[in-house]
């Protein structure tokens, strides 16, 4: 009786599905980003899907630099994804890791799959300093991978990486020239824009894309696109995966702000026996998430010094036109126009026609206050944009004091301004 009660026993033991006794231990991940769990960018963790509905969503903080505001604290993350061996058998199951940054949540930076029958998967990604999330799911809806899965982020801080979202002129990954960047697109219509800011100087510039290990398919690879003021049309290079590098025959560029973009090279439409076409898998209409370099050539361009000297320095944001001082050229933002010499047409913020003028002692023996006129000078709040033009007096009493004389407020709205006394 008793062998016969535990054969019994045995056999239905045997017969309960895996997917089963995974949903029997429990989700103990948030199914939303507000429930996500906490980690870092070098952060390790092992979890397991409960179902094929199952979603783990983690979260982690690119930090700024309180201490030193100017320190760029952008890099690039590196995401290895795997499940211990054996693999499973099933090729319709698998995993989904998506990493999203708290901006975007309907739109994710890059994702990729891990099937069952695999053990790893790796990718990387160019963040700059936000709150991003990690996505696991199923990829499919009606089985799913009862294996423990790892993920582990690998963080190295450096500038030189694209910085997301980068897919328009207005968030362009500034650049310097003669230094190489590093970029990869994340799907087939993932487009990748850069800014790159001559100083005051017309150069002679080439622009160069690259890649480290070259594939077999010629149909698929990148194409890039210089768009310049200077140029009566786009300068465009494609690079397929063949080939090592592909670049842009010299140009004079005037100074100024001009732009590169990369992009999926543009696909034929394969078209079948029957006249139909035929639509590729994505995976076959990119190179996604194949790294590549980039890098402009500009001899001409001087390099920043290492060690600034007090000079002031003027400088064109390269979206809004506006121009600002800068105490040092170090601190000139990159991707931004600049001169040594303010600008004739347009103020700048702060303005270096901003001027003094010493007490003056009147013909009664008294005396005529100081003056400090600052003639732009910029403020945001949560209101707007503003603009103030200052008159600060000084005091006799105290040339270290001074006190505010005249003020005159512009709002800035939308690139028009509207005067308020």
């Amino acid at each position: 009786m008793y062998r016969n009660t535990l054969l019994l026993f045995s056999m239905l033991c045997a017969t309960i599905p895996v997917a089963t006794v995974a949903q029997d231990t429990g989700d103990t991940v948030g199914d939303t980003p507000g429930e996500a769990k906490t980690t870092t960018y070098n952060g390790r963790f092992k979890e397991t899907l409960s179902s094929p509905t199952d979603v783990d969503f983690f979260r982690f903080s690119v930090r700024t630099d309180r201490d030193n505001p100017e320190h760029d604290t952008s890099g690039n993350l590196t995401v290895n994804f795997s499940q211990t061996a054996p693999p499973g058998t099933n090729p319709n199951s698998g995993w989904r890791v998506e990493l999203y940054s708290e901006n975007d949540l309907a739109n994710s930076l890059y994702s990729a799959i891990l099937h069952e029958t695999s053990l790893e998967i790796e990718f990387e990604q160019g963040l700059s300093p936000n709150t991003y999330y990690y996505k696991v799911s199923s990829v499919d809806n009606k089985v799913f991978p009862a294996a423990e899965y790892t993920l582990k982020g690998t963080w190295k801080e450096d500038t030189h990486y694209e910085k997301p979202p980068n897919d328009t002129a207005d968030t362009a990954t500034a650049l310097k020239a003669n230094e190489t960047y590093y970029g990869n697109l994340s799907s087939a219509s993932d487009v990748d824009f850069y800014r790159l800011g001559l100083p005051a100087q017309d150069a002679a510039v080439t622009v160069t894309l690259s890649q480290d290990s070259p594939g077999a398919d010629s149909t698929i690879g990148w194409q890039m696109s210089l768009l310049s003021p200077t140029l009566p049309e786009q300068e465009i290079v494609d690079v397929p995966l063949t080939r090592l590098s592909g670049s842009t025959p010299q140009l004079n560029l005037e100074a100024g702000v001009h732009y590169i973009y990369v992009k999926a090279l543009p696909q034929t439409l394969e078209v079948s026996e029957d006249g139909e076409t035929a639509e590729k898998p994505e995976d076959e209409l990119a190179p996604i998430g194949k790294p590549y370099q980039i890098i402009v050539k500009a001899p001409t361009v001087p390099q920043p010094p290492t060690e600034c000297e007090f000079v002031f320095t003027y400088a064109q944001h390269p979206v809004t036109l506006r121009w600002a001082t800068f105490a040092t050229p170090c601190e000139v933002p990159v991707g931004w126009h600049s001169t040594p010499t303010p600008p004739e047409t347009s103020e700048v913020c702060p303005s270096p026609h901003a001027s003094f003028t010493f007490p003056k002692a009147n013909d009664d023996g008294s005396v005529q206050p100081g003056v400090a006129k600052i003639p732009l000078l910029d403020y945001e709040d949560d209101t707007g944009k503003y603009l103030f033009r200052i008159e600060l007096q000084q005091d006799n009493n105290n040339p270290a004091l001074f006190q505010l004389g005249a003020l005159k407020l512009i709002r800035v709205v939308e690139d028009k301004t509207a005067v308020a006394e």
